[in-house]
């Protein structure tokens, strides 16, 4: 196994364009559009959908060229370690040509796309997001939003909403113009996050061609942000903007565009406090941090304020911090927990609901203890690290993680500098997991097809084994085990207990000569 995986194959660059191409080209098939969308009437469109074989062919098609995807930035990444010369201009090239396909393929991975266009009516409408949902306008089906939005309130801030009206009034009454800008915004979000990445690895000393690895050519952030154009794009181009500006003592500029990152969506408040310790220097007590967290949160709230009253819709985002997710997701550790123990009361002919309900909102509940932790501890924690570990905390502690979500996380801890060995192994895993998942999101295919058992079985087996044969053929590649994993865990925790008494003795030596 490990001498087929070292063969040359073809280039990285060559095979993530196949993979790219061949995405958009099943794409025609499978990917998303609107019931009212008059592409579905196109002379090629129409005959592919309209063939149940074809669809099945496309349905593998995309799955599998996604899997080849995945495979060719691995393989960067390991050609990147082996000719680190010129690596970071290779990351960037890979990234754009991969990129350039994607960028026009019928939406695929999320139907987030016709939920922003749907909002952007609502906003033009005079509706408030915040208290209507997407039903309130005429043909909403049509345009293609996800039915699960029909009378679900936005967990977007203003600024997005703002940004989904102007949109909307641009695109005129063309949902295909609409979803087409605001994938134009993602892909132009995921420049601008990968530029100050960049320039923040070079600000701490981390390889930039790693960070890129890990935030601009990653499959987790081309299937999430090109292809999908979510607005979390959007939000940690502003976040990790922000976080680069207070680095380099712009704290002002930080407060604001951290303020942007909220108004897009309210979960990057947790980067507020970052802003303010960063702000408070390295010699910082807990009043004069207090001191500039009460500024950071004036500046800020002040701001999304005035929008909110501009734009008519007030605070409204607020409430979303504090409500779980209505969707669950098997792979969440909060919904297992919470699906075992609703199956537990229902197997003694009690009602299951409450329980399940009562351990998300503890999860929720332990979120915000853990959250406060990482930002209030006196441990000589790394700023941007408190960043990572609050939002992976938010993640992990949550019964919705879409892949999406995971990328904040990976992102994140890109830029903190992830470390050879075991913090790379994991990065590398979830990315391959997620990517993953991605790919078995549903497809806009016919009933027919829908409901064909066997293909939907075929289809589950395809990517679970894909998924799992990338992860262990990784793991043969960079020669782990479970014996090994086991080992490096030790001598790091090893590495912390030293370091401990090595504190702890330089302590007592200064205490000592301390004159009386």
């Amino acid at each position: 196994m490990r001498n087929i995986l070292r063969r040359e194959l073809g280039s990285p660059l060559l095979m993530g364009l196949v993979g790219s191409f061949f995405i958009v080209l099943g794409s025609l098939a499978v990917g998303w559009l609107g019931p009212g969308s008059n592409v579905r009437n196109w002379e090629p469109i129409q005959a592919i959908r309209s063939n149940d074989l074809l669809v099945h062919i496309s349905t593998f098609v995309v799955i599998g060229a996604g899997l080849l995807l995945v495979i060719a930035w691995l393989k960067l990444g390991s050609s990147l370690r082996q000719k680190p010369a010129d690596a970071l201009r290779r990351v960037i090239v890979a990234s754009i040509v991969w990129a350039v396909p994607l960028a026009v393929a019928v939406p695929l991975y999320s139907r987030d796309l016709f939920a922003y266009v749907g909002q952007g009516r609502l906003m033009a409408g005079g509706f408030n997001p915040y208290l209507d949902g997407i039903s309130a306008i005429q043909g909403w089906f049509n345009i293609g939003v996800d039915p699960m939005w029909a009378n679900a309130k936005t967990p977007y801030g203003p600024i997005y909403l703002w940004l989904e009206q102007l949109t909307v009034m641009a695109s005129g009454d063309s949902p295909i113009i609409a979803v087409g800008l605001f994938r134009l915004v993602a892909i132009v979000s995921v420049a601008v996050m990968a530029f100050y990445a960049y320039r923040i690895a070079v600000l701490r000393s981390v390889d930039p061609s790693k960070v890129l690895w890990l935030v601009l050519a990653s499959p987790v952030v081309l299937f999430n942000f090109v292809v999908a154009g979510h607005n979390d794009a959007l939000m940690l181009a502003f976040l990790v903007a922000g976080v680069y500006y207070a680095l380099q003592k712009h704290p002002i500029i930080a407060v604001l565009l951290v303020t942007a990152s909220i108004g897009v969506k309210p979960i990057a408040v947790i980067a507020l406090p970052i802003v303010g310790i960063i702000w408070a220097g390295q010699n910082r007590t807990m009043r004069s941090t207090v001191k500039y967290w009460v500024i950071t949160v004036v500046v800020s709230a002040a701001v999304l304020g005035v929008l909110g009253f501009a734009l008519n819709i007030g605070f409204g985002w607020v409430l979303t911090l504090a409500t779980p997710g209505s969707v669950s997701h098997w792979y969440a550790p909060v919904n297992i927990l919470a699906i075992a123990m609703g199956g537990a009361f229902g197997a003694f002919g009690l009602d299951g609901e409450l329980p399940a309900n009562i351990v998300k909102y503890v999860a929720v509940g332990a979120m915000v203890v853990v959250v406060a932790w990482v930002m209030l501890t006196k441990r000589n924690i790394d700023p941007v690290m408190r960043l990572a570990l609050g939002f992976t905390a938010t993640v992990i502690l949550s019964p919705v993680i879409h892949p999406w979500y995971a990328a904040w996380c990976i992102i994140l801890f890109a830029i903190v500098g992830i470390r050879e060995g075991l913090a790379t192994h994991l990065a590398v895993s979830a990315s391959i997991f997620f990517a993953c998942v991605s790919i078995a999101e549903g497809m806009d295919i016919s009933d027919s097809v829908q409901g064909d058992i066997l293909g939907y079985v075929i289809r589950t087996v395809f990517i679970t084994g894909g998924g799992v044969a990338l992860i262990v053929a990784y793991c043969i590649h960079e020669e782990l085990s479970v014996r090994l994993i086991g080992q490096r865990v030790r001598e790091y925790r090893e590495r912390r207990t030293l370091a401990k008494l090595q504190r702890a003795a330089a302590g007592a030596v200064a205490k000592h000569r301390t004159p009386a």
